[in-house]
């Protein structure tokens, strides 16, 4: 007999909406409750906040605690989609794990915590297996196309000497809060105090994609560099939902990380977010024997990429073994829709 995974979504924000909206769309999968701490959700439904047309049945609720007292069940997975910060979301895996339920959590920094953190990790490693659960961060960036697609890309090669990741998105395409987060509109001299004050933080993740590759590949490097976001310049004005950006202010940014052994770069990532893109894509090249090439032309659109990570991996997380992993541990990552929980 088979029947639906059972979720538990903690955060209902920009990110968490188009994913609530996924979960429910899908036979495989079941929208237990949602929790978000906005008071002005409260008394509503998921569906009914999404405007969509289907019984309103999933609750929105103020804490986990208040969720699983209302639910009749303990649903199979928590589904946290809430701050990038590992310390931030730690108090919420250790509450959920201890009620019972697998984690998964879009966290850049869950995504590869050991180096960063390898306390912390061991102590959600060290709860996961006591209660018999997962923990996986997962994500399209990081959790795929900077990090494990390059892995896998690199299975025909006989002799891996560097990898090279480009992505390249049109930030003008994208919602208002990320063209915010890469500073579109601001003066060049706004960016450069923004950096200084980290109120511009460039792409969270580089670091924890080039560790997993590392490790994937028992790479055993000694650095890793993320320098401090570039600004782009518009050298016309462009115009986007979110502002008119005149010549000479900043459109976006540009970052780049490096991992290194013995002074020798062994993995550079570079990310480029502007509105003024003529051109998306995701690169991945190897050099080495054979050198290999693979270009997703017009790139991955992060937000649909990053909901479908989200859902595709809860069959895998539930199945998984104890413990808390990276997405280079589980299975091949593919669409799921039609998997179901047998029982």
């Amino acid at each position: 007999m088979s029947r639906p995974f059972e979720i538990l979504q903690i955060g209902f924000g920009t990110i968490g909406r188009p994913i609530a909206k996924v979960i429910i769309e899908r036979e495989n999968l079941v929208l237990s409750g949602v929790v978000d701490t906005d008071t002005k959700l409260r008394e509503k439904t998921a569906e009914e906040v999404l405007t969509l047309e289907t019984e309103s049945t999933t609750s929105i609720h103020s804490s986990v605690e208040d969720a699983l007292a209302k639910l009749d069940s303990i649903p199979d997975l928590a589904l946290i989609l809430t701050v990038s910060n590992l310390e931030g979301i730690t108090p919420t895996i250790r509450e959920c794990l201890e009620a019972g339920m697998d984690v998964l959590s879009i966290c850049e920094e869950l995504s590869y915590p050991y180096s960063k953190y390898p306390e912390l990790s061991s102590q959600i490693d060290t709860a996961a297996r006591e209660a018999g659960k997962t923990v996986v961060g997962t994500g399209i960036n990081p959790g795929y196309l900077m990090d494990l697609l390059p892995i896998v890309i690199t299975a025909p090669c006989q002799q891996v000497d560097s990898i090279h990741v480009t992505r390249v998105i049109d930030s003008g395409r994208r919602r208002a809060s990320f063209q915010k987060k890469v500073g579109t509109g601001m003066s060049v001299e706004e960016f450069d105090n923004a950096i200084k004050e980290k109120r511009i933080t460039g792409h969270v993740g580089l670091v924890e994609s080039m560790q997993m590759i590392s490790d994937a590949l028992g790479l055993d490097l000694d650095h890793f560099e993320e320098f401090p976001p570039e600004a782009v310049i518009a050298d016309e004005t462009v115009t986007t939902s979110f502002a008119t950006i005149e010549k000479g202010n900043v459109v976006g940014l540009k970052s780049r990380s490096i991992g290194a052994k013995g002074g020798n770069t062994f993995i550079t990532l570079e990310f480029v977010a502007n509105a003024a893109v003529e051109h998306e894509f995701d690169e991945i090249r190897v050099t080495g024997y054979p050198n290999l090439t693979q270009r997703i032309e017009g790139g991955v659109m992060g937000d649909y990429g990053t909901a479908a990570m989200a859902v595709n991996m809860v069959p895998l997380v539930i199945n998984a073994e104890p413990g808390l992993f990276t997405m280079k541990d589980l299975p091949v990552p593919r669409n799921t829709q039609r998997v179901w929980k047998n029982e």
